[in-house]
């Protein structure tokens, strides 16, 4: 089993390629945006979403067949969301060989990252991993949590950062008692 290290990555500006231009490729598209990463597709055919977000500037979309030669150093992260076996393939290993985090929808044998199920309230996120084994219970799992987790809890989570800063400006240094009245005031909030 794969020991795999949780990571949020800040993609802001980084070159993300998307291999693909179907309805997962356009998933991994919004989600890539939302990180503001700087993105290209390749693809012979897109949705109209992906198509959309290239007319108004907010990607580059190359209309045409994947090459080995699309992959190189100055991409962060790439993609694969095919249909085609051989495209994923090839692309994983020019991933591989130089050294980008790849992840190929539905072949977790090909990825060195595998992209979470992600509940979002604000600063507050929670990732849920199945090692790319099965997305569905991850899915499942992120709409359960979605439902039990209310949204201010992201607004909780800035109070809390908002009390981080003030607490170290007031006993700078001090990092267990900052924690100490960090976590009393969680517990006090947590029963009310």
């Amino acid at each position: 089993m794969n020991a795999l290290f949780p990571i949020f990555l800040r993609l802001r500006n980084r070159r993300a390629l998307v291999v693909g231009g179907g309805a997962i490729a356009t998933i991994r598209v919004k989600q890539l945006l939302a990180a503001q990463a700087a993105i290209t597709v390749i693809a012979p055919h897109a949705t109209a979403e992906i198509k959309k977000l290239a007319a108004n500037g907010s990607l580059q979309l190359l209309r045409r067949q994947f090459e080995r030669t699309d992959v190189d150093r100055s991409y962060f992260v790439v993609i694969g969301a095919t249909n085609k076996p051989s495209v994923q393939q090839a692309l994983a290993e020019e991933a591989e060989r130089h050294g980008l985090l790849c992840n190929v929808v539905d072949q977790p044998a090909l990825c060195n990252f595998y992209t979470p199920a992600v509940i979002g309230r604000g600063n507050l996120k929670i990732a849920i991993c199945t090692q790319g084994q099965s997305p569905a219970f991850s899915g499942r799992l992120r709409q359960a949590l979605e439902e039990a987790i209310p949204d201010s809890a992201g607004e909780f989570t800035n109070l809390l950062g908002d009390l981080r800063q003030k607490l170290k400006e007031t006993i700078p240094g001090n990092l267990k008692r900052q924690r100490e009245l960090l976590l009393e005031f969680i517990e006090r909030a947590a029963s009310e």
